[in-house]
């Protein structure tokens, strides 16, 4: 201290080491020396104004004239961090606090300590002096941090037999190796935990103690052995935060406890002073003595939490584990490349370093405790650090995985409880699909927690055991479930915007998310795994869902089976409203619609992107400027549509049992399977029946049931999409009745007499009485229909259309030209009315010479003019005839269908010499009559002999 005229100067120094580098000219140059300087840290100088009786901590502030007066002797004594200044002769003394005080003031604190004159004792002259003693702490070395618990290490296969909870893979699977919980655990929880212990090769300690916290007890009560449900079912999730959060010292360090204000603001005495006759102790923080050059972290961090300064102790925190991005990011400030890190530099000064401090033992486990501290503040911060958390998680390699998810799991619990109640209440007859359609986004403050959890658990692959945290702490938030509730007073149910909120977060983390998820099992419902533990409209909501544009749950096996399951009852129900009124609600227009589509997308088709709109606009525009006479059918739709329907490699394939079952509902309810698309629900399912069973680039994922689909298709009563699926000769049949049945009042058994069984003395005997009784056409003008076309396309498909000799060939899996054209003149001649015969069968000539090109008896399609030939001029084959049959009383088709005899010959001209031109046991007649020769020679042989 010194005087400078009325202002006593205080002034506090340190002593400090340095090195002085050479100077030149002197020692050469070469070598350095150490020594001692003095430096005065910023707030340890005090200006003393004892005329004024007053302090000052400006250097600016100077005493009134008046008041200046020379000073007698002035003394001084202190300790670490406090300084005891007397002024003899004035009966003024100071106290000064270097660290100054507990609240907001800044630099050093000072307390004036006065004793009073008037009481002064003249023999002794007490007035003059003050008489100070240093006292000694009475702890060696105090510790007031609370001792940060070391790293919780996987357990390994090789256990100590101690009486503690080891969850490891060999230990926890095999209970007669040492398996031995703290408390036991419910039936449903162990086999939770062996899940995820088997997947994750190990659970660490602390997330069983956590799980054991908030679990349901599998034993009873003391009094009655009863078990005791009750406090489980009522735990809040205020209480459940709280137990999880209770299980993480990292977190405990932070909280605004009195255990931890005491170490921040603790106090302990130093001096004791004797002013007069009075005594006085002099006390100064804790911190001075136990850290007399620099603070820990943990306690740096703890204090600024308890002032709810989060920012700071989360920059505080970022900085020392210098993770520039995350404190940039923090602070909104981009980041350059080239700049330095110097944010918090200042700060961090007085901050004890990492490597030096001996209760937090080495620096690894130092830096854990710091970062997971560093977690425990961007958490406090809530949504607004959210961002900054997801970054440090993601990044970050030092936090303890368990005690981030235990921190996390506590925000998620105490977010959830302050939930606001749905707005909409629940009926028990509410459309799902309107609910989807109107569902609110839940708040971001509820959500991030879980999106941080989810991140960190993809990132340290523990996600089974954050899902299996997850299911113990929100379980009725994973279900759309209300809570169980004492009483007769109900609670209702989550929102469901926060339910699907959730479930996005978690299946869109990685692939194996949903099937983890489906593997979570439920307590309050038994031990059942989640798909069975939810009720049916949350698992119409949940089918649904689409995570980067795949509708994942209808890939997993349960939720499969039950929407097939909902959809075959669907289809077996009857149609009347009576039943559908008894049943209840039937399954929404716009959940089918989501599941056909939604196998688009699994299957990565292009229809599922929206290119049917494109290519059935340019169908649209070809067929309006088509030639007239040219084939218009449902069929040319068919296969514009099968080819957006080809499913991409690497996919799972088209699930045909879905999206025939889902088209099968929307048909027979005339419902569009897609909102302004421009192909009919029909015509898609024509085509995927036309595609299911074959052999496709992709092989599906689940097996096609046919049998159970061909069932589903009889009982919709749609004929179209039976006869694609079954395919070939029946399919053709079932194809052609359709069109029979639709327009003729005949039945199904009728129309395979009429087109297939029987001969064509039954076919005229069946549909005559059909149209006896209709009217007959004005116009004696033949002009082919809808259906009509749709034979000609047939005709044209099976027939017309022959290129090669094996397409002759029953055997051969294909539909037989001759059998095709049988069935598809039968049903012409079953569709035009009696009146119209004769002009119909004119009007057809002339289609096929256009497509067959045939002038004078000659045509480049000879295999399509014999197969011709062989259906219209050659009787059934079913009587087995032979060149001795000489009956006629089996008509021909020709003659039915009224074809003129010149069009015949020169169809028979233009084939002549082929012998798929007759009957195949005429053939081998006619060639074991030659010698045995082959085909070719047989037709050069009639060549020449009809030249």
């Amino acid at each position: 201290s010194f005087q400078c005229h009325s202002t006593l100067v205080v002034v506090n120094h340190t002593l400090l080491p340095f090195q002085s580098g050479p100077v030149d000219g002197m020692n050469g140059g070469v070598g350095k020396s150490k020594s001692l300087s003095t430096l005065v840290r910023p707030g340890h100088r005090v200006l003393l104004d004892a005329g004024l009786e007053e302090c000052f901590t400006s250097s600016s502030v100077a005493a009134p004239p008046e008041k200046m007066s020379s000073f007698l002797n002035v003394w001084c004594t202190g300790g670490q961090g406090w300084s005891l200044v007397g002024i003899q002769g004035t009966g003024q003394t100071y106290f000064i606090c270097w660290d100054g005080a507990t609240d907001d003031s800044q630099g050093p604190f000072i307390l004036p300590l006065h004793h009073d004159l008037s009481s002064e004792d003249p023999q002794t002259n007490n007035s003059s002096f003050c008489f100070a003693s240093g006292v000694m702490p009475l702890m060696s070395h105090v510790k007031y941090a609370e001792k940060l618990s070391q790293s919780c290490h996987r357990t390994v296969t090789k256990l100590p037999s101690v009486a503690k909870p080891y969850y490891n893979l060999s230990s926890f699977l095999h209970q007669e190796t040492g398996y031995s919980p703290k408390r036991s655990f419910s039936i449903t929880m162990e086999e939770s935990i062996k899940m995820a212990a088997a997947i994750e090769g190990g659970l660490d300690d602390i997330i069983v103690n956590a799980l054991d916290s908030i679990s349901t007890p599998h034993t009873g009560s003391m009094s009655g052995g009863r078990v005791n449900r009750s406090k489980s079912l009522a735990m809040s999730h205020q209480e459940k935060s709280k137990r999880l959060l209770r299980q993480c010292s990292s977190w405990t360090q932070l909280d605004d406890t009195k255990a931890n204000r005491g170490i921040v603001h603790g106090q302990v005495i130093v001096a004791t002073i004797r002013l007069g006759a009075r005594f006085q102790s002099l006390t100064i923080r804790t911190n001075t003595i136990a850290n007399p050059i620099s603070t820990p972290f943990n306690q740096v961090l703890s204090w600024l939490c308890q002032r709810r300064d989060y920012y700071t102790a989360a920059s505080v925190a970022l900085s020392l584990l210098d993770d520039a991005e995350a404190v940039y990011e923090l602070c909104g400030i981009p980041k350059s490349s080239e700049e330095e890190f110097t944010h918090h530099k200042g700060l961090l000064d007085g901050i004890k370093p990492l490597g030096g401090d001996s209760v937090h033992g080495n620096v690894s486990d130092t830096l854990t405790s710091l970062a997971d501290m560093a977690v425990g503040c961007l958490i406090k911060g809530a949504g607004s650090m959210s961002k900054t958390l997801l970054g440090f998680l993601a990044r970050n390699t030092l936090y303890n995985a368990p005690r981030a998810c235990l921190m996390l799991l506590g925000a998620t619990s105490s977010a959830m409880s302050k939930e606001p109640a749905p707005k909409l209440k629940l009926n028990k007859n509410d459309n799902i699909m309107n609910m989807l359609s109107t569902v609110e986004s839940p708040s971001e403050d509820l959500l991030w927690p879980v999106r941080c959890l989810i991140k960190m658990a993809v990132v340290r692959n523990c996600l089974p055991s954050a899902i299996l945290m997850l299911n113990a702490a929100i379980p009725n938030e994973l279900r759309w479930r209300a809570p169980k509730s004492r009483g007769l007073a109900s609670t209702p149910r989550p929102s469901l915007g926060l339910v699907l909120a959730l479930v996005d977060i978690i299946l869109e983390s990685t692939e194996k998310a949903t099937r983890l998820f489906l593997n979570m099992m439920d307590e309050e419902s038994g031990p059942n795994p989640y798909w069975f533990s939810v009720d049916d409209d949350t698992k119409l909501a949940l089918s649904l869902v689409s995570i980067r544009g795949k509708h994942v749950m209808l890939q997993e096996p349960e939720v499969r089976a039950w929407a097939l399951g909902q959809l075959k009852e669907e289809i077996e129900s009857p149609t009347d409203s009576a039943y559908n009124d008894a049943k209840g609600p039937l399954l929404p227009d716009g959940w089918l619609k989501e599941v056909v589509t939604g196998a688009f997308y699994n299957a990565e088709c292009d229809i599922g992107l929206g290119l049917d709109a494109m290519v059935m606009t340019s169908s649209v525009s070809k067929s309006s400027s088509s030639h007239v006479g040219e084939v218009v059918c449902y069929r040319q739709d068919m296969l514009r549509v099968g080819e957006l329907l080809v499913p991409q490699k690497h996919s799972c394939g088209l699930d045909f049992d879905l999206v025939i079952s889902s088209l099968l509902i929307l048909s027979r309810r005339g419902c569009e399977w897609r909102e302004g698309t421009q192909i009919s629900a029909q015509t898609l399912l024509n085509t995927v029946c036309d595609m299911a069973g074959r052999k496709t680039n992709v092989e599906p994922k689940f097996i096609f049931d046919g049998a159970t689909v061909m069932r589903q298709c009889a009982l919709s009563g749609n004929l179209q999409a039976a006869a694609f699926l079954v395919g070939g000769k029946k399919g053709l049949v079932l194809e052609c009745a359709d069109l029979v049945i639709s327009n003729l009042a005949m039945t199904m058994k009728d129309a395979e007499i009429a087109l297939s069984i029987g001969s064509l003395g039954e076919l005229k005997g069946t549909i005559a009485p059909i149209y006896e009784g209709m009217t007959e056409q004005e116009e004696s003008i033949f002009t082919p229909n809808v259906n009509h076309q749709h034979l000609m396309w047939l005709l044209e498909e099976h027939v017309l259309n022959v290129h090669t000799y094996g397409e002759f060939d029953s055997s051969s899996g294909k539909i037989n030209p001759v059998y095709a054209g049988r069935v598809c003149f039968r049903a012409w001649y079953c569709l035009t009315h009696p009146s119209v015969l004769s002009s119909s069968a004119e009007w057809l000539e002339g289609w096929m010479r256009h497509k067959l090109e045939l002038t004078k008896g000659t045509s480049p399609r000879r295999l399509a003019c014999a197969a011709l030939v062989r259906t219209l001029l050659w009787a059934d084959e079913a009587a087995e005839l032979d060149l001795g049959d000489g009956g006629d009383d089996e008509p021909l088709l020709a003659a039915v269908l009224g074809f003129d005899g010149r069009f015949m010959a020169e169809l028979a001209q233009a084939c002549c010499g082929l012998i798929q031109s007759i009957p195949p046991h005429l053939a081998e007649e006619l060639m074991s009559s030659f010698g045995g020769s082959n085909m070719f020679s047989f037709e050069s042989s009639l060549m020449n002999s009809a030249q």
